[in-house]
């Protein structure tokens, strides 16, 4: 059976870019503007991409207090296993600022994956939630596979939702239970 061997070589392989993914959050306004100018229309695009998917997304993008697209999030396992991404949070539709996204998990678990992650917040208490500080996922909550009327079924949580669409790999887990997300506001100074 070779498909064992190939899928822990590339979860040993995808670990660490897990890691690596997540870059340093800008500490001046230079920097900070650089990185919202460069990441904002990547998450714009992930958005609209995900929306062609799934159209039944689009009214609650368009009707959320706020959302944050990580356009790349990569997960990879072998016993040991984590993810990491950055993304762009937006609030009524504007770059409202950064979002760092972090798991680490240990059991039963092998492959590597890249996948994009929509959170949706509802309303203004669901967004403050969010961005306060470090925002955890309870465990075992799982995020509804981008699909053609996957958002008709979604799950929302005291106003928030998280949605994801495989960009490639193979991973034997589905579940965001145990994420952590960190945001930073585009002022800071």
């Amino acid at each position: 059976m070779k498909l064992l061997p190939t899928l822990g070589l590339m979860s040993l392989l995808a670990t660490p870019l897990v890691f690596a993914s997540c870059g340093s959050v800008p500490t001046t306004q230079a920097e900070m503007d650089d990185k919202m100018s460069e990441a904002a229309p990547k998450a714009r695009k992930e958005i609209d991409r995900m929306v062609a998917k799934d159209a039944t997304l689009k009214p609650l993008v368009d009707d959320a207090y706020g959302v944050i697209m990580f356009p790349s999030v990569a997960s990879g396992a072998f016993i040991l296993g984590g993810q990491g991404g950055d993304g762009v949070v937006f609030k009524g539709g504007q770059p409202w600022g950064l979002a760092k996204l972090a798991a680490g998990s240990i059991g039963f678990q092998i492959g590597g994956e890249t996948f994009s992650e929509l959170v949706i917040m509802q309303d203004e208490n669901a967004f403050n939630t969010v961005t306060a500080g470090d925002f955890s996922f309870t465990a075992g909550l799982s995020a509804s596979a981008v699909k053609a009327g996957a958002a008709l079924d979604a799950n929302f949580k005291d106003g928030i939702a998280a949605f994801v669409s495989t960009n490639g790999g193979l991973m034997a887990s589905a579940a965001i239970g145990g994420q952590e997300i960190s945001c930073f506001p585009a002022d800071v100074e």
